[in-house]
């Protein structure tokens, strides 16, 4: 049965993380895409990081499911073809610098005239206007500037700390997607087409905000001992031969974890959560009794322990472990198929479960640069061309 997106055609014009993984979230729920690539180089985000096959591991999970088509877009026939496509589709998606697309005849305005009904996704580093709007922007550069690195940098380091992997790129398409699943059911509903701006910077911001700013948020509060988020000071438990996350929150929680590694907690200076507020010091007491005893457990002890106490626990595990973890094993997360470029590929399956209309992934590859140009050329009628265009340029 096809995803809730189904029937939805998109078209993309969107390189390196941003774009293609808010449209692969698209994909993952039925979304039919074509990707428009420039020929020769294309995307850069094949080349990035671990590949096989001459495709990257990031690509794979930013663009499969989408076919490829090749095409000089600063040729009007180029320019002509990307507009014939979004006559005929639901979304376009965009991530150049401001100014750019509109350059190159396909701006909103355009698009918007050939087909009243679309919604135009563009997504920027730091908006379409303003200071800093003209810059050239990676992942880094916003995690910076939002204050994810601020957040993420204790006291007691010596450098900023970088969340080590592209969060500001991820929590932008993410929020892309939904406001692009939200622009669609407007449209069902009455409101029409529509241009949807979003910018990285207000993406990482708003999801900072959500519980890492909470001075900034609650201007007035008498708590200036309390960090900017209740989770800075969250921290591993050393087992023998392992690590754990505790969170311990409850009263039953706090005491369980005690139990379970063998620690008195019965000091009534420590009974509630509000004796504990009260009495940081036997609090932190019971937390380092805790941590002393875990040293000489055995994690698979542990693991027994805390369960039985129902206190809230994560076995720490390396990336190479997940697959493997019981519960992802049940949840069947990851599948497997063979690439025809880069060989065997495992991946996570669509996250949300659709009981009415489950997600597929209909082609689990990434596509070649340029793979569909010569298919997606005849639908659109243009077949009788491609020999003209290959040879002028316009396509690969």
């Amino acid at each position: 049965m096809p995803g809730p997106l189904h029937g939805v055609r998109i078209v993309e014009m969107s390189v390196a993380v941003t774009g293609p993984l808010a449209v692969a979230l698209l994909v993952d729920q039925g979304a039919d895409v074509v990707k428009v690539e420039e020929p020769g180089y294309g995307d850069q985000g094949r080349y990035v990081g671990v590949a096989s096959g001459g495709i990257s591991a990031m690509f794979q999970m930013c663009n499969r499911g989408k076919r490829s088509i090749a095409v000089n877009c600063t040729d009007p026939r180029g320019r002509d073809i990307v507009l014939e496509l979004c006559a005929g589709a639901d979304v376009f998606v965009q991530n150049m610098r401001p100014g750019v697309i509109e350059r190159l005849g396909l701006g909103y305005d355009t698009v918007s005239a050939r087909n009243p009904g679309i919604v135009y996704l563009s997504l920027s580093g730091f908006g379409p206007d303003g200071p800093y709007s003209h810059r050239r922007v990676y992942d880094s550069v916003i995690q910076a500037q939002s204050g994810l690195v601020g957040n993420q940098t204790g006291i007691n380091d010596e450098s900023p700390r970088f969340l080590r992997q592209a969060a500001a790129d991820k929590i932008t398409a993410y929020t892309a997607a939904h406001a692009v699943t939200s622009a669609l059911f407007a449209r069902e509903r009455g409101a029409g087409g529509q241009h949807v701006r979003l910018a990285m910077l207000d993406a990482a911001v708003g999801f900072l905000f959500a519980d890492s700013a909470a001075h900034e948020v609650a201007l007035d509060n008498d708590q200036p001992h309390l960090a900017q988020s209740f989770s800075a000071h969250q921290r591993a438990i050393a087992f023998a031969d392992g690590h754990a996350v505790v969170a311990a929150v409850t009263d039953s929680e706090f005491h369980g974890m005690a139990r379970a590694v063998g620690v008195d907690s019965s000091d009534p200076r420590v009974a509630t959560m509000t004796d504990r507020q009260k009495n940081r010091a036997q609090t932190s007491d019971v937390f380092r009794a805790v941590h002393a005893a875990a040293a000489t457990m055995p994690l698979a002890e542990a693991v027994e322990a805390l369960d039985r106490h129902q206190v809230p626990f994560g076995v720490v595990l390396g990336v190479e472990d997940i697959a493997t973890d019981a519960q992802a094993v049940h949840n069947e997360i990851f599948t497997e198929h063979d690439h025809p470029h880069m060989g065997r590929i495992r991946q996570p399956r669509p996250a949300p479960r659709f009981s009415a209309t489950p997600a597929e992934v209909r082609e689990p590859s990434s596509p070649a640069h340029g793979q569909h140009t010569d298919e997606v050329l005849a639908e659109l009628g243009w077949g009788h061309r491609i020999d003209e265009l290959r040879a002028g340029g316009v396509i690969k």
